[in-house]
Parts: C-alpha cells; structure tokens; sequence
C-alpha cells in the first residue's frame, strides 16, 4: 500500500491521509474529486454514464476497479455521501515568499505604461487592388498559373523565356501563349 507525500499545500490533507490509499497527483485528483462528487449526489447511475460516456478517455480509467485510482475515488464517493468531504474547489496556490532581488524589484518606482487610443474608422478600408478573379478552370492549372506567374515575378523575364522553352510541347503551360485565353490573367497576376 502506498500513501501519496506530495504536498498541495493543504497539510490537513496529508494528515487525513488513508494507508492503503494511491492518492492520484494533483491534475487528476480533480477530476477524480469532481466525479466522486457527483455520483454521490445522483447515485450508481451516474456513474454508469460517465463510464459509458468516456470509456476511451484515459483521464476517467479510474472508474475501473483495476485502476491504481479506483481505491481513492471509492474513498471520496464515500466521504462525500457520509458527508466527511468539501465539494472540490480551484486548487489553491502555495505562497512563495520573495526573493531578494523580487522585492527589491517590489519597492522600485513603477514606470508608467502609455496609454494608447483605440483607432476608429470613418470610411471603409479600400478594395483590394490586387484580386482577380480567377477564370473557371480546375484547380490544378489554376494552381499551375498562379505559382509560374509568382516565380516569374520574383525571377524575372529570363525565367519565363526559359520556362517557354522548355515547356512549350506541355500542354499546361499553354497559358504562356499570348493567344491563350489565360494569358491576360497570368499577366495581371505578374504584375501584382
């Protein structure tokens, strides 16, 4: 049997330990302490929701009696319905004091922070300068415009001679053609 020493900050909790008892850490006690909670107000029916409910939820694997856990929340469902147990709150904190150098920061004169206002405004923003709209093709060629027309933007018209070279037996790079119909579209996307 083993009896949790970890310290939450509560030593009543430590001195009400039970031997025989795992006491789940912190983060799941929660859990544990919520649901125990319940199922004392609204009976064994409750609980075999929640375990319906979660059933592939690790966080609720207490509700099985193999469960290292299962122990401890048996012990809560009991203490909340003899009425020995708090409903669970926020966990609570442990005070740190300061260290030397925190409170010296303490003391020192605050800066004061600028206030800003907030920005309201009067017109609408402006339309976008650079949307077209695209032309009804697929959207893989769509995509093959819109990347070649950036890489063009950013390389330059060697590239695109280039590219027109190479490419000039695929059939998707037609749209380099100036007597293709997506010439225009691809020009303006270059553009931008």
């Amino acid at each position: 049997a083993v009896v949790s020493t970890q310290s939450t900050g509560d030593k009543s909790e430590l001195s009400k330990a039970v031997v025989g008892i795992i006491y789940p850490p912190p983060e799941l006690r929660n859990i544990v302490d919520k649901t125990a909670s319940f199922v004392a107000r609204n009976g064994p029916d409750f609980e075999t929701r929640i375990k319906a409910n979660e059933q592939g939820n690790r966080k609720f694997n207490f509700l099985k009696e193999g469960d290292p856990y299962h122990a401890y929340y048996l012990h809560k469902v009991k203490d909340f319905i003899e009425g020995k147990a708090q409903e669970p709150t926020a966990p609570q904190l442990p005070v740190v004091p300061p260290t030397a150098k925190q409170a010296a920061a303490a003391a020192a004169p605050k800066k004061k922070l600028p206030v800003y206002e907030p920005i309201i405004l009067k017109d609408p923003p402006p339309e976008p300068m650079f949307m077209l709209d695209p032309p009804s093709i697929s959207a893989l060629e769509l995509d093959v415009v819109k990347l070649t027309a950036q890489f063009v933007a950013k390389n330059g018209k060697s590239f695109l001679q280039s590219l027109i070279q190479k490419e000039q037996k695929n059939y998707m790079f037609d749209f380099l053609r100036p007597q293709h119909g997506f010439f225009q579209y691809f020009t303006k996307l270059v553009e931008q």
